[in-house]
């Protein structure tokens, strides 16, 4: 009798000490979670971080769609400037006429020439349409044109 009572002892020592071990090893793997926590605690950490995440996930849909906005938006925007200068008279006064090109990622946009004389400015504005216009263009805006569609490559 006395040697079952000692098997039994020695079998709940046994068992005492390999659950005390099991929880040791526990609290090394999750202690941020267990250190001085209950299990209603643990479970409502757990819920708060899902919380969290779903909110994150939900933010960073939420931009994706701000992103995909702006860059339909960007598409349209002038993205290559070129610009001349020239003297339309020759050997009297200086480069004070020019043409503006303004493009999109299309190469469709603007023109603007201002042609500069003794007796005023004048400006024009021409559309233009991946590259090409339906008016005719001088060849200082020619220039500006091709000077803001290089800007593609780079």
């Amino acid at each position: 009798m006395e040697f079952i009572l000692f098997l039994v002892l020695t079998i709940t020592i046994g068992l005492a000490g390999y659950t005390f071990w099991q929880q040791l090893s526990l609290q090394k793997k999750y202690g941020q979670f267990l250190k001085g926590a209950e299990a209603k605690s643990i479970e409502t950490a757990i819920k708060n971080y899902s919380k969290d995440v779903d909110k994150a996930l939900s933010q960073i849909d939420e931009l994706a769609g701000f992103a995909a906005k702006m860059h339909k938006t960007q598409q349209l925007a002038i993205s290559k400037i070129g610009l001349v200068r020239f003297n339309p008279f020759g050997d009297t006064g200086g480069d004070q006429s020019f043409c503006i090109a303004l493009l999109d990622h299309t190469d469709s946009g603007i023109v603007i020439s201002a042609i500069h004389a003794r007796s005023g400015t004048r400006v024009y504005a021409k559309d233009i349409i991946e590259s090409k216009s339906p008016h005719n263009l001088s060849k200082e805006e020619n220039k500006a044109i091709l000077e803001a569609a290089k800007l593609k490559s780079k």
